[in-house]
């Protein structure tokens, strides 16, 4: 028995062992504001937080030393050096590694259908039909519905509001953070907010969904993050799946979830159009 348990111990040290560096720090993003914050800066600029002491990371990050030290105690790690040592260590791999996609092969195209349907399919399976209905009236009904999103998450930001102008939504995209929290400060509670952020912890994101959410807007997040800091300032959040690996931030492999989504609050939106014609030719 005492031999059974000593191999489990290490079987279960063997898996954390193995799990990718950056799909650990990606989990802190469910974390408290401080720690997902300090995660939010090494999953942008890994390459960066290895070459960074700690005061540096602390600076960048806007984070206290104690706050980096704990993160890295909750991902598992001994300490800082432990885990930039590991970080290290899988940036050089990821670097050394050639670019996939760069030679079009029958595998590589291969993969990249795998990829796209992959992502697509996990969000459909995360995709609760009872949000997508109870979001579809209120973005019909509203007189401005603004949508935001920052870098990647800004291009589906701007696919959703084209989705949605198509589907009769007074829909706006704003592509530059200023422009948003203006408009998220003089909305009402006739309006509606988007907000797109895949880490859920974007700061300019988080505040406009914060503003809109503060004034009483009906604000909807949508972020692979369910209990990120994003989702708290929302009245619904619609759940995106993680990308399936590290080091694919540099591609758009996470845009067709974004298309789904769109797609999905279409259909939606044209369901209670349709109940709310019905009811109209029935008075």
């Amino acid at each position: 028995m005492a031999m059974q348990g000593e191999s489990s111990r290490l079987s279960s040290q063997e898996n954390e062992t193995h799990t990718p560096v950056l799909l650990k720090v990606e989990t802190a993003l469910d974390f408290p504001n401080a720690l997902a914050r300090v995660a939010l800066y090494i999953l942008e600029n890994p390459k960066k937080a290895v070459r960074q002491s700690l005061g540096e990371l602390s600076a960048a990050s806007q984070s206290g030393q104690a706050t980096i030290f704990r993160l890295c105690r909750e991902l598992g790690f001994k300490g800082f050096t432990d885990f930039k040592l590991a970080l290290a260590a899988e940036v050089g791999q990821l670097e050394s590694e050639p670019n996939r996609g760069v030679s079009l092969t029958v595998n590589s195209l291969d993969e990249t259908v795998s990829l796209i349907s992959r992502s697509v399919l996990n969000t459909r399976q995360l995709v609760q039909p009872e949000v997508l209905a109870s979001a579809a009236l209120p973005l019909l009904s509203a007189r401005h519905v603004n949508i935001y999103g920052s870098g990647d998450s800004g291009l589906a930001a701007e696919v959703l509001f084209h989705r949605l102008r198509r589907s009769g939504v007074n829909a706006r995209f704003f592509a530059n953070a200023g422009y948003a929290h203006e408009a998220a400060e003089t909305m009402t509670k006739e309006d509606a907010a988007i907000a797109i952020s895949q880490s859920g912890a974007s700061p300019d994101t988080v505040e406009f969904l914060r503003k809109a959410h503060h004034i009483g807007a009906f604000s909807l997040a949508i972020t692979c993050h369910p209990k990120s800091s994003l989702a708290k300032v929302s009245n619904a959040v619609l759940q995106m799946a993680r990308l399936p690996q590290p080091g694919l931030r540099e591609q758009m492999i996470a845009l067709p979830r974004a298309v789904f989504l769109a797609e999905a609050l279409a259909i939606a939106i044209a369901d209670h159009a349709k109940g709310m014609a019905r009811t109209s030719d029935g008075k």
